[in-house]
């Protein structure tokens, strides 16, 4: 369940992490909801590149980042993306 104000950091401490998902999380939810309403010429997607290696990660997690272990490179990560760029709508699923 979504809590706005742990998510924001009005009750207690902001926590990136915890933000972060609950962003990527909404994407998510928000495709869902489009893919609903839509009308037929409309295809709704997200994608998520996975763990990538990124100085970002290195950043919010530092030595932490290990846990996260393996991760993909700058290509692999954009690869699912690009693919959404160029498929063709009788390959996607709506949603």
């Amino acid at each position: 369940k979504y809590d706005h104000a742990a998510a924001t950091g009005s009750r207690g401490s902001y926590d990136p992490q915890l933000s972060y998902a609950y962003a990527k999380r909404g994407q998510v939810l928000l495709c869902e909801h489009w893919a609903q309403q839509r009308k037929e010429s409309a295809v709704f997607v997200s994608c998520h590149p996975g763990w990538v290696d990124t100085p970002a990660v290195a950043h919010a997690y530092g030595a932490r980042k290990r846990y996260l272990e393996p991760m993909r490179s700058a290509w692999e990560g954009a690869e699912g993306i690009c693919w959404l760029a160029v498929a063709g709508a009788e390959e996607l699923e709506s949603g």
